[in-house]
């Protein structure tokens, strides 16, 4: 596998964002997980699969990913995400899930129940019973705390646990 390193570009930061692409749901959680640090092999452990051309190629014609070794090439054009707006943090309030992109927290649920399954296997049933069973911003922060602790505790997960965590964030919205 590669030691090859991409990051994304402003435009697969955006998409991260808005999901106006339409990419594959693997080529979205490869994206997730390319941070200009960690090594394609690196990303492949994670993923658990080791065939990530067909996934690269989509993100790269969609402009979402970039190497070093890649010549600096204009970035498509795309209206840049408004900032989202500051809470003061006495304000906070938890929000139901209701409130949040329903279509984020089934993704954020898939990625959760998939590498429970491809992590844990037949330990995590319960795990994925709970994640499944989400109806409410507490039980998904519930649900998000126990399945962290979980891939922390496996030494296949362990090693990736914070990176997995910070995908459910971004997909979920939640800090």
């Amino acid at each position: 596998m590669s030691t090859l390193v991409y990051r994304k570009t402003a435009l697969g930061q955006a998409e991260i964002d808005s999901r106006n692409l339409g990419l594959t749901a693997r080529a979205r959680r490869l994206l997730i997980l390319i941070d200009g640090q960690r090594s394609l092999a690196d990303i492949a452990a994670v993923l658990g699969h080791a065939e990530l051309a067909p996934l690269l190629a989509e993100l790269g014609h969609a402009g979402c990913i970039a190497s070093d070794d890649d010549q600096p090439t204009p970035e498509p054009t795309a209206a840049p995400a408004p900032p989202a707006p500051a809470r003061p943090a006495a304000t906070q309030q938890p929000r139901p899930v209701e409130a949040l992109d329903p279509i984020r927290i089934v993704k954020a649920k898939e990625l959760m129940t998939e590498s429970t399954q491809a992590f844990l296997g037949l330990m995590g049933r319960g795990l994925i019973s709970e994640i499944e069973a989400v109806s409410d911003t507490p039980a998904l922060r519930n649900a998000i705390a126990r399945w962290n602790m979980a891939l922390r505790e496996s030494r296949k997960a362990g090693p990736y646990a914070d990176e997995f965590v910070q995908a459910v964030k971004v997909l979920t919205g939640l800090e």
